[in-house]
C-alpha cells in the first residue's frame, strides 16, 4: 500500500489577489481547450473548400482532437502529480499554442489532422493541472467559488466557440478565413504562459516516484477501445470492427485494475490509485459526469443538426440561439456556490431536476409543433436547461475532488475529465445515431431525456450530510483523509 501523505495545513483565510489572478491564468488555459472543442465545427466547410478535404477527413479534423484529448487526460494528470502542476500547465499551453500555429499553417487535410491530434494531446496535459491547482490552492467556500468559475468558463467557452468561430470566418481578417480560428489561440496562450510564470506556485517535488508506464499503456489502449468507436464510428470511415474494440475494453479494464492493485501492493505509485476508485463520491461523480455530459453535449449536436438541416437556420443564427443557454449556465455557475451552504449536496438534485424539466419542455414543443416550432419554444427551454446544467455541473467537481489525497489530485482530475470526455463523445454518437435512423428530432430528444434522468439515479451515492459540508468549510477535512461517505436518504 502507498502510505498516506501527511495532512497539509489548511488555510481558511480569504484568498489574496495573487491567488485569484492565478485562477484567471489557469482558466485562460481552460478557455483555450474548450473553445477548440467546438470552434472548428463552423470552420469545416471553408476547410473542405480551401484544402479539398473529403467528408472523412473533415470528421477526423474534429474527432482527432477529441480522441487524443481523452486518451491523454489521466496520464497528463499523473505527470502533474510527479513533476509539478505549474510546469505541466506551462508545457501544455506552449505545446497547444505551437500546435495551433501549425494548424493555421496546414497546407493539406492530412497534416491538419495530425496537428489537431497534437493539439488534443497538449490539451490533455494542460487541463488536469487546472483542476489540481484549484483543489490545492483553495479550500471551503472559496474552493466552491473557484470551481464555480471553472464550470462557468467551461460551459460558456464550449457554447461560444460556435459563435466566435462564425464571427471570425465571417470577418475574414486579411483573407485568412478558417485559419483565424486557430490563430486566435496564440495571444491567449502567450498571456497564459506569462501569467503562469509570474503567478503560479512552483510546487517542486522532492520525492518523485517513477511513472507507471505499464499502467499508462494499459489505460491508453482501454480508453482507445472505448473512445475510438464513439468518435470514429460514423460517416464514411465507420466500420463494424470498431464495435469489437468496445468489447475489448472489458478485459482491458480488468487488466488495468489488476495491474494498478499490484503496483500499489509493491509500494509504488499507480497511475490511478485503486482506493480512489472505491470512493463512493468519486464513483458517483464519474457516473453523473458521463451521463449528464453525454445528454447535454449530445443535445447541442442534435440541435445543430436540426437547426441547420430541416429548419434551415444559418450557422450564425443557430449559434446565437444558444446564447440564452450560455448566459443561464454562467449565472447558475455563480449562484451554485452561494446556495450550497444551505442546500448542501442537494444543489445537484435541484440542477438535474431543472435540466430534466427543460428537456421535457423542449421535447413537448417538438412533438406539438414539429418543424413549425416557434423560436420562443426553443429559446426558453434551452435557457432552463442551461440553468440546470450550471447548478448540476459546477458543484460536482468540488464534491468529487474534495476528499482526494493531495498526491493524487492530478490523477483524480484527469480521471474525472476522462469520464467527461467519454460522455462528450458518447452523447453525439448516441443521439446522432437515433436521429439518423428515425429522422425525428423528438426521438433524439427522448434519448437525451433518458440520459438526464440517469444522472439523477447516481445521486443517492453522493454524500449529502450537512455536517460533512460544514467540516470541509471549517478546514477539518484534510486532503489526505477523506470524510466518511454515507448514502443520501
Amino acid at each position: 500500500m502507498v502510505s498516506p501523505v501527511a495532512p497539509p495545513s489548511v488555510d481558511m483565510r480569504r484568498p489574496d489577489l495573487r491567488q485569484w489572478l492565478a485562477l484567471v491564468v489557469v482558466l485562460a488555459g481552460t478557455c483555450l481547450v474548450e473553445l477548440d472543442l467546438s470552434i472548428v465545427n463552423v470552420a469545416l466547410q471553408p476547410i473542405r473548400t480551401h484544402l479539398g478535404a473529403g467528408v472523412t477527413e473533415a470528421e477526423l479534423i474534429v474527432s482527432g482532437y477529441t480522441l487524443a484529448f481523452g486518451l491523454t487526460l489521466v496520464t497528463g494528470g499523473r505527470l502533474g502529480d510527479l513533476f509539478g502542476y505549474r510546469r505541466l500547465f506551462i508545457v501544455g499551453v506552449l505545446a497547444f499554442s505551437a500546435a495551433s500555429l501549425a494548424c493555421a499553417l496546414a497546407w493539406a487535410p492530412v497534416p491538419l489532422i495530425g496537428f489537431r491530434v497534437l493539439q488534443g494531446m497538449a490539451a490533455g496535459l494542460m487541463l488536469p493541472q487546472t483542476l489540481s491547482i484549484i483543489q490545492l490552492a483553495f479550500s471551503g467556500r472559496h474552493r466552491a467559488r473557484a470551481f464555480g468559475l471553472f464550470g462557468a468558463v467551461t460551459g460558456i467557452a464550449a457554447i461560444l466557440g460556435q459563435i466566435v468561430g462564425g464571427l471570425l470566418i465571417g470577418l475574414d481578417v486579411a483573407g485568412l478565413s478558417w485559419r483565424t480560428v486557430f490563430l486566435i489561440n496564440l495571444p491567449l496562450g502567450l498571456a497564459a504562459v506569462i501569467g503562469a510564470l509570474f503567478l503560479l506556485p512552483e510546487n517542486r517535488k522532492n520525492d518523485r516516484p517513477s511513472l507507471d508506464l505499464a499502467g499508462v499503456a494499459l489505460l491508453t489502449l482501454t480508453l482507445l477501445c472505448v473512445i475510438a468507436p464513439l468518435v470514429l464510428g460514423g460517416g464514411e470511415h465507420g466500420h463494424p470492427l470498431l464495435l469489437v474494440l468496445m468489447l475489448l475494453a472489458v478485459p482491458g479494464t480488468v487488466a488495468f485494475l489488476r495491474w494498478e492493485k499490484r503496483t500499489q501492493r509493491r509500494g509504488r505509485l499507480p497511475l490511478v490509485d485503486p482506493d480512489l476508485l472505491q470512493h463512493r463520491n468519486f464513483q458517483a461523480g464519474t457516473g453523473i459526469s458521463l451521463t449528464f455530459v453525454a445528454g447535454n453535449i449530445g443535445l447541442f449536436f442534435l440541435i445543430s443538426l436540426y437547426f441547420q438541416g430541416p429548419l434551415g437556420f444559418s450557422p450564425l443564427k443557430a449559434g446565437l440561439l444558444f446564447t440564452p443557454l450560455a448566459l443561464c449556465f454562467g449565472i447558475a455557475s455563480l449562484v451554485a456556490p452561494r446556495i450550497g451552504p444551505w442546500a448542501g449536496r442537494h444543489v445537484l438534485t435541484l440542477g438535474y431536476v431543472i435540466n430534466v424539466v427543460g428537456t421535457a419542455a423542449l421535447l413537448g414543443a417538438a412533438v406539438v409543433y414539429g418543424r413549425g416550432i416557434p423560436e420562443v419554444a426553443i429559446v426558453v427551454p434551452l435557457a432552463v436547461i442551461g440553468f440546470g446544467e450550471g447548478l448540476g455541473f459546477t458543484p460536482l467537481l468540488n464534491i468529487v475532488l474534495a476528499g482526494v489525497p493531495a498526491r493524487d489530485a492530478g490523477s483524480a482530475s484527469g480521471a474525472l475529465e476522462t469520464g467527461i470526455q467519454i460522455g462528450s463523445a458518447l452523447g453525439p454518437a448516441l443521439l446522432g445515431a437515433v436521429y439518423s435512423a428515425t429522422s425525428a428530432f423528438a426521438w433524439g430528444l427522448g434519448v437525451n431525456l433518458v440520459l438526464a434522468a440517469l444522472a439523477l439515479a447516481f445521486l443517492p451515492m453522493v454524500a449529502t450530510s450537512r455536517r460533512e459540508t460544514t467540516e470541509e468549510e471549517s478546514g477539518h477535512r484534510t486532503a489526505a483523509a477523506p470524510a466518511p461517505v454515507k448514502a443520501a436518504p
